[in-house]
Order: structure tokens, then C-alpha cells, then sequence
């Protein structure tokens, strides 16, 4: 089966602070890239709403909710040692 191809611009980091507050604040999220057993890169959909989000996150003022944050760090974390976890991009 192939994936399907993503035609919307892609914003990836590697930071995982920043992915984690991402996808806790609704950021859609598409994939994760593991280069390396030691290294792995967050693909989420990009838009300016994640732009603003970045920015808040970089300056300090982001606030989120610290139950989801966790449980958002939890599923993120499960991903990236779960070999069985699928790095294809998905829609």
C-alpha cells in the first residue's frame, strides 16, 4: 500500500519540548522521522496559527495544560521506542 502524498507545507523539529506542546495544543501532527536510533524528527502540518504557537513556545508566554502536556510527552515518548510504530507519513 502506498502512503499518500501531503501536498500542504510541512513543519519538522526536532525538539521535543516543542513538538510535545504541538500536539497538546491541537497542532495536527503527520509523522515522526527516526534517523538514527538517537535522533528523530516531528512532522506536523504547517500554518500560521503553529507559527504563532512557536513563537509563544520560544518566548515564554505559551501556556498549556499540564495534564494533557503530560500525557501528550507519554504518547511521544512511546513512539519514538516502539519499534513497531510506523515512520511513514500518514494523512
Amino acid at each position: 500500500m502506498k502512503a499518500k502524498q501531503y501536498n500542504k507545507p510541512v513543519f519538522s523539529t526536532d525538539n521535543f519540548a516543542l513538538a510535545v506542546f504541538l500536539k497538546t495544543k491541537s497542532c495536527r501532527y503527520l509523522h515522526i522521522s527516526k534517523d538514527n536510533p538517537r535522533h528523530a524528527t516531528f512532522h506536523f502540518e504547517d500554518s500560521s496559527e503553529r507559527e504563532r504557537l512557536t513563537a509563544g513556545f520560544w518566548q515564554g508566554t505559551a501556556l498549556v495544560e499540564p495534564r494533557a502536556f503530560y500525557n501528550n510527552q507519554r504518547e511521544f515518548k512511546t513512539l519514538l521506542y516502539d519499534s513497531s510504530y510506523p515512520t511513514k507519513m500518514t494523512t
